[in-house]
């Protein structure tokens, strides 16, 4: 029994050729949970927005509107999509969206499936899943994102990009400050996240969001993705 943070990356929940939602993915996302849940581990969810946080800060900045609020709406499309976890979870998920890490204290306590997006807004939903690992006491978070493993370089931008099946947390610090950090683009993970690792020891787990059996194989032990060891 493991108490586990799986940061489900907005660019797994949506099909790469449009808007729409992958539901059969979504659907297989929520057949493992339940599965986890009822092999005992605790389990919490931190949702990303995607490209529905993309496409609300692009409308945000063609009508003149400061940063602020694109960063605003895109703490809100993350919380979109953690609603639609939780009610597809059904009795066994908090029924409440968390909106500061006090709601988050507070779910976490009942025992069932917390399920948050973004708390706050200058915050990605990278550092809410170390932020939430860190006060729990999770033995590990699990990064469901859009590549394979962690590369020594953006792998979208560079063919010669080379996986890394290990690494520390100050290795990760490295490659992650050469990205761009804005609403809606954490592409990877950020600096504060990364950094709440490196002082707390999580051991965190990269992977394909595409294929969910690979969080069974992480929590097997099976060598797949990349591993970070605070």
């Amino acid at each position: 029994m493991k108490k586990v943070v799986l940061k489900i990356g907005g660019s797994v929940l949506y099909r790469k050729e449009n808007m729409t939602l992958n539901v059969e993915l979504i659907k297989e996302y929520i057949k493992l949970i339940n599965d986890l849940y009822e092999a005992k581990h605790q389990i919490a969810i931190v949702v990303g927005g995607g490209k529905l946080a993309r496409s609300i800060i692009h409308a945000s900045e063609i009508l003149g509107q400061v940063a602020t609020y694109s960063d605003i709406l895109a703490v809100e499309s993350t919380r979109i999509h953690a609603l639609l976890f939780i009610a597809s979870l059904r009795d066994k998920a908090y029924l409440l969206v968390p909106r500061s890490f006090e709601e988050v204290s507070k779910a976490l306590s009942t025992g069932k499936i917390v399920v948050s997006g973004g708390l706050q807004p200058g915050q990605s939903t990278s550092a809410v899943s170390a932020l939430v690992a860190e006060y729990w006491g999770a033995d590990l978070i699990i990064n469901l994102t859009d590549v394979e493993q962690v590369f020594d370089k953006d792998p979208h931008k560079h063919p010669d990009a080379q996986p890394i099946e290990q690494m520390t947390a100050e290795e990760l610090l490295t490659i992650i400050t050469q990205q761009q950090e804005e609403p809606g683009k954490y592409d990877l993970f950020d600096r504060v996240g990364c950094e709440i690792i490196k002082r707390s020891k999580i051991k965190l787990a990269f992977t394909s969001g595409s294929n969910p059996d690979n969080v069974r194989k992480i929590l097997k032990g099976e060598k797949i993705g990349t591993i970070v060891q605070g």
